[in-house]
């Protein structure tokens, strides 16, 4: 849904920093994505940002996760991400990423604003989101995230859990990541190879490699596959 030229009514926004994603307590199948709230603070020096101990856990699905993931380590990608691609996009029409705002939370569903500048026409663009995609371009271009205040005091959380708790979380969730990214890896490696081989399989055969090729994200070799497939009817 895109809205042109609209400048929806603000109260005070707060600001926020990416800070982890964790395996969700509730379920195996999503992750927490937490993002900790910043105040300002001064010295002789001027005016900064500070983390502060309250934050909201926002729950995203793995894909989710792992494009926020890939932009806070940043990891190299072996196909583009969906946020990636989003990016691509908005480099050819033209138009800016200026900021991310939670703005709404409805039946524990969070709602997120894009607000971006097309240089085309010089017009602000207000794009709905979710937060998990909005917020992985955010990181990608190194934009400003911010939530209004009256949903992040309702929804706020202060820290509970040890660090090393959380730490030895998301290591072992980093590992996990890095295993599956380097097998896709070697798969990719391994692919002229192996393509020679296509014609000398059975259509049995040929058809359980494209899945589990799908199934990996290598759509190189899936689209090889099934080209071999089409010839043969």
């Amino acid at each position: 849904m895109e809205r042109q030229n609209q400048d929806p009514e603000m109260s005070r926004l707060i600001e926020l920093r990416v800070e982890d994603v964790l395996p969700s307590p509730q379920t195996t199948d999503a992750f927490s994505l937490i993002l900790r709230e910043l105040r300002e603070d001064r010295d002789e020096h001027g005016s900064f940002l500070v983390p502060t101990n309250r934050y909201i856990s926002i729950i995203i699905g793995q894909s989710e996760a792992r494009a926020i993931l890939v932009e806070l380590n940043k990891l190299p990608t072996h196909r583009p991400l969906t946020h990636e691609l989003f990016h691509t996009l908005s480099l050819h029409t033209r138009c800016d990423l200026l900021m991310v705002n939670i703005i709404h939370f409805e039946n524990g569903v969070y709602y997120a604003d894009m607000v971006m500048l097309n240089h085309q026409n010089d017009t602000t663009i207000h794009i709905d989101a979710r937060p998990s995609d909005a917020i992985a371009l955010a990181l990608k271009l190194g934009v400003m995230i911010h939530i209004r205040s009256e949903i992040f005091e309702e929804n706020c959380l202060e820290d509970a859990k040890e660090p090393e708790e959380e730490d030895r979380l998301l290591d072992a969730m980093m590992e996990d990541f890095d295993q599956s990214y380097h097998q896709r890896e070697a798969q990719t490696d391994k692919m002229p190879e192996f393509s020679m081989e296509l014609s000398e399989m059975s259509k049995e055969e040929l058809q359980e490699l494209l899945d589990a090729a799908v199934d990996s994200e290598d759509y190189e070799l899936a689209e090889k596959v099934q080209q071999e497939l089409d010839k043969r009817g």
